[in-house]
């Protein structure tokens, strides 16, 4: 078992065990005040969804009087994020599972680690952290997740109270991949995997094994398109909730419930939501069953979560107001809460020690290749070779939010070298950016699209902005250069955001980058911050 540790503090590095460097450090506290889409519409309703951004697979839990949602993070690093609210509707990142997969980790060889590593020219784009689950018992707290790339399901583990770091990484031994696993603690204390499509699975009480001579069983045939199992307790009945796909809906998915008065007894189903895109749902486990969290799928902005009451009806969770089977546009908030919050935004890189949480690394980072401290109040990338920018090292991300928003840095190219290229993408396996490349000891300002248009001209300062903006509603992002961050001028094509869920099964992201296609990796890009806007600026500011 490795124990996997994330920064705690904003001034102290803790280190991996059995890791030479640690791969990612957080922050607790907002370095600038977020500034973005918003559901709280402030008179005690909210509108949907309650986070215009992806943060897909929601499982959502309360513990006292915080709740707590555990998503989904793919390829990402660190991967799971945890976020906490009081009311279900404002939401802020408080914790991830674990920094890396890497080398040596349970078992995890070098030729499944060079994915994670972008080695080689491999990836996991599209593969990682899959589904988790997130539970809690007996002061602590629980988060499983699966990854069909390694064969694996683990475990990650910490005490209360929920906070960055402190988290055990572990494999669970004996079941291999378990698709779409939600964990259940039952009454009489025993534990259980839920999984597949749709077999019950008894692990030890840690959490850690699969029992022997425990129960390992089919409990029904939830059919080929059977994905996001969620299991809960109520009134004597056993409830698994499933999204299948709908009969004749083409991609289209519903929710359904099945239940049963014992855990592998006869189970009967019912539809419990047929809403277009809106699928995967989560009761919340607050002791009430009464509201539940959920996802759509909404494009190049990826899968954004969403509330709705649980309205029972003969000891059936429909979802919707008075049990419609649809996802309310506005209601009522479950609770006051404690003010508008959101996941941060803008960064002005001012911590020497620390990445703020709302930014992620497309894979594992070489944390040899960037610096809080080198440049002090600047983020320092440094070079590596890559083919292209999905192959590049270091790349740090965070989501796009709808239904249109925005975001620019302030990059410093003087020591970009020739064949180095460094700026600002709109990222997706679909991807375009605006960026300074050197061709041959010209710096050229290059806009450049997946599909292979390309604009470029020549740069006339190294202290250049660069500014993407992306409409959610149209699918179109756009890009834009300036030497003052006052007057924009538009460069190149637009991108066409083309997302379908099976490519990466996540959505765009503004994403800082810097890499080489050439031999000389001594260079390095400096950027002074990233700015958000909640609405696409244009040419204004």
């Amino acid at each position: 078992m490795l124990k996997n540790k994330l920064y705690k503090k904003r001034n102290y590095l803790n280190k991996i065990i059995s890791m030479s460097v640690l791969s990612f450090v957080l922050l607790a506290s907002p370095i600038l005040p977020a500034n973005a889409y918003t559901s709280d519409l402030g008179n005690g309703t909210y509108q949907n969804p309650v986070m215009y951004a992806d943060y897909p697979d929601n499982s959502v839990i309360k513990v006292g009087s915080t709740y707590y949602m555990g998503c989904s993070s793919i390829s990402y690093m660190p991967g799971l994020p945890i976020l906490k609210s009081q009311d279900l509707v404002n939401w802020e990142i408080c914790s991830y599972a674990y920094d890396r997969i890497d080398v040596g980790m349970n078992g995890i060889d070098k030729a499944h680690a060079d994915a994670y590593n972008l080695v080689g020219g491999k990836n996991v784009y599209s593969k990682g952290c899959w589904a988790p689950s997130l539970k809690y018992n007996n002061g602590k707290f629980y988060a499983t997740f699966s990854s069909l790339d390694l064969g694996k399901t683990f475990v990650c583990t910490r005490n209360a109270p929920m906070d960055f770091g402190g988290w055990d990484f572990t494999e669970i031994k004996g079941i291999g991949y378990a698709h779409d696993a939600d964990l259940f603690f039952d009454t009489d204390g025993r534990v259980y995997l839920v999984n597949g499509g749709c077999t019950i699975t008894e692990l030890n009480t840690d959490c850690k094994s699969v029992k022997a001579g425990g129960i390992n069983k089919k409990i029904f045939d939830g059919g080929s398109t059977h994905d996001g199992n969620r299991i809960f307790k109520k009134n004597g009945y056993y409830y698994i909730l499933s999204t299948p796909v709908k009969d004749g809906g083409g991609y289209q998915r519903i929710e359904k419930a099945w239940r049963s008065k014992t855990l592998t007894g006869t189970y009967e189903q019912k539809v419990i939501l047929d809403d277009g895109a809106n699928h995967q749902v989560c009761v919340v486990e607050d002791g009430s069953y009464n509201w539940a969290a959920l996802f759509e799928d909404k494009g190049a902005v990826g899968r954004i979560p969403k509330i709705a009451p649980v309205t029972w009806i003969n000891d059936w969770p429909m979802i919707g107001v008075n049990g419609s089977g649809k996802v309310p546009a506005t209601y009522n908030k479950p609770a006051s809460g404690n003010g508008i919050k959101s996941p941060d935004t803008s960064d002005d890189f001012t911590k020497a020690t620390a990445i703020s949480s709302q930014w992620q690394w497309n894979h594992n980072p070489d944390n040899s290749k960037w610096s809080l401290s080198e440049h002090p109040g600047w983020l320092r990338l440094k070079t590596s070779y890559a083919a292209n920018i999905l192959e590049a090292r270091n790349t740090l991300a965070q989501r796009i939010q709808g239904p249109k928003s925005s975001g620019w840095v302030k990059l410093d190219a003087t020591n970009i070298k020739p064949g180095q290229i460094s700026g600002l993408s709109a990222f997706h396996s679909k991807y375009g950016y605006i960026a300074v490349r050197n061709d041959n000891g010209t710096k050229k300002l290059v806009q450049y699209n997946v599909d292979g248009t390309e604009t470029s001209i020549n740069l006339d300062n190294n202290t250049v902005y660069l500014k993407v903006d992306a409409d959610c509603d149209t699918q179109i992002a756009k890009f834009y250069y300036s030497y003052d961050a006052n007057s924009w001028t538009k460069l190149g094509n637009n991108l066409k955001m083309d997302f379908f869920y099976k490519l990466w099964f996540i959505g765009y992201r503004f994403a800082l980058f810097n890499y080489t296609t050439g031999s000389d990796t001594s260079g390095y890009a400096d950027f002074d911050y990233f700015k958000f806007s909640p609405t696409a600026t244009g040419v204004g500011k």
